[in-house]
């Protein structure tokens, strides 16, 4: 019945018509192609061998479609990452740079494979798809970014931005295949996937509320709230300030992550104040003493996070202080500079309060973004970046230091339809 209806409504000349239409806004008006271009060093030296370098090559071809009826849409990203130098001596080798798998073999992954069903100011997305909601994030600091496969509906309700959705498995960002949540976790004798929710309200230009949760039965539960404002206090001085709270634990009889339950907690709190092109950053956590805070899901969101360490080990309390400058107020539009220095203390071996080595950390970072110039079209996706990073660990009267460098090139190429109704 609904067949022969179907069959009728085609055989008639305006329906014919608006679906012709459709398929091209589907297929090319409204459809979108993507081609990012990623080179990436990496270099960390210890005081004892091995050296952690390597260099890679890669990026992603990403292909998004229209929306047919303004109801559906479909979309896949394929990644890749190949060595351009890739050691493997006692000395140094690339396993390490999380470039790379190991032994320093590349591999392509078809990281992102969806479709999308809208309603209003509601979307729900089904299969592998990006997920940046707090402490389930991209993780996009290596060659190619975490990505996960998700049944999840985003939306707005009034003001209020939210997610809710099921987490089955994600790729780890050195890693071409999917895991199930519970062994990304570490529990390896656990099969599990996720629930996870966050909610979101205003912006950091005024007010900014975000709260987010997940679970993964018989593994992990993490709970994570934030609050953010600005306050203009002249024309050219304003004051940023900020604050976090999160809370996590084992969860389920089994406990097949720790073997039994455990919990911790962490708290932050961040003030950037800005003058015309300097700008000041002060922060502090502290992560509670029954364990270390775990990430395994992206990139721990700590205001203390640096280069190399998360200032996340149980009972440790961080400090920072940083300072930046854009150099557009010298004419050199694009060209931002950032340094700070973290120091973290009061780290425990949890049960046995058994003290770790007192950390300090020394970042520089320099930042290029042609799209700051007046520049041609084609050149403006080009961004370029440096990083180093110093770690002193004293422990007693000996001291472990680490030196890491990287440099980091983006270049991305998209292509839009005419976009036509």
């Amino acid at each position: 019945m609904a067949a022969a209806a179907l069959a009728v409504c085609l055989g008639r000349p305006a329906a014919g018509e608006s679906l012709a239409f459709e398929l091209r806004r589907f297929l090319y008006d409204e459809a979108a192609a993507t081609l990012h271009l990623r080179s990436y060093l990496f270099d960390r030296r210890r005081q004892n061998p091995p050296h952690f370098a390597s260099v890679a090559g890669g990026g992603w071809v990403g292909l998004q479609s229209g929306w047919f009826y303004d109801v559906l849409q479909v979309g896949a990203v394929g990644y890749t990452t190949q060595p351009i130098w890739a050691p493997r001596g006692p000395d140094e080798t690339s396993d390490g740079t999380r470039l790379l798998k190991l032994g320093g073999y590349g591999f392509f992954a078809l990281g992102e494979a969806y479709a999308s069903v809208r309603w209003r100011d509601q979307v729900a997305t089904v299969y592998r798809q990006r997920i940046d909601e707090l402490e389930v994030n991209p993780r996009d600091n290596r060659m190619i970014p975490n990505t996960f496969e998700a049944y999840a509906l985003r939306g707005e309700l009034g003001d209020v931005r939210y997610f809710a959705g099921y987490v089955a498995a994600m790729k780890p960002r050195d890693e071409s295949g999917f895991a199930n949540m519970a062994e990304v976790a570490g529990a390896r004798n656990g099969n599990a996937g996720m629930l996870l929710g966050s909610v979101r309200y205003g912006e950091l230009s005024t007010l900014r509320l975000r709260a987010a949760a997940y679970v993964v039965p018989d593994v992990l539960w993490s709970s994570y709230g934030d609050a953010g404002g600005t306050i203009v206090l002249t024309d050219d001085l304003t004051l940023r300030l900020h604050g976090q709270i999160a809370v996590q634990g084992s969860t389920g009889a089994v406990n097949f992550l720790t073997g039994e339950p455990s919990s911790t907690f962490w708290v932050g709190s961040q003030a950037d104040l800005a003058w015309g092109p300097l700008s000041l950053q002060l922060a502090y956590t502290q992560v509670g003493s029954a364990a270390a805070w775990r990430s395994p899901y992206g990139v721990h969101i700590g205001y203390n996070k640096r280069q190399v360490l998360d200032f996340d080990r149980a009972g440790e309390r961080a400090w920072r202080i940083g300072a930046g400058y854009d150099f557009a107020a010298i004419g050199l539009a694009g060209l931002t500079f950032m340094a700070s220095g973290t120091y973290g203390e009061k780290a425990v071996i949890p049960g046995t309060g058994r003290l770790l080595p007192e950390d300090w950390e020394y970042n520089l970072d320099l930042q290029f973004r042609a799209d700051r110039l007046p520049l041609p079209e084609w050149l403006q996706p080009l961004q370029l970046r440096g990083r180093v990073a110093f770690i002193d660990r004293y422990l007693a009267q000996s001291v472990n230091s680490i030196t890491e460098y990287r440099v980091i090139l983006n270049y991305e190429l998209t292509w839009q339809g005419p976009r036509r109704r």
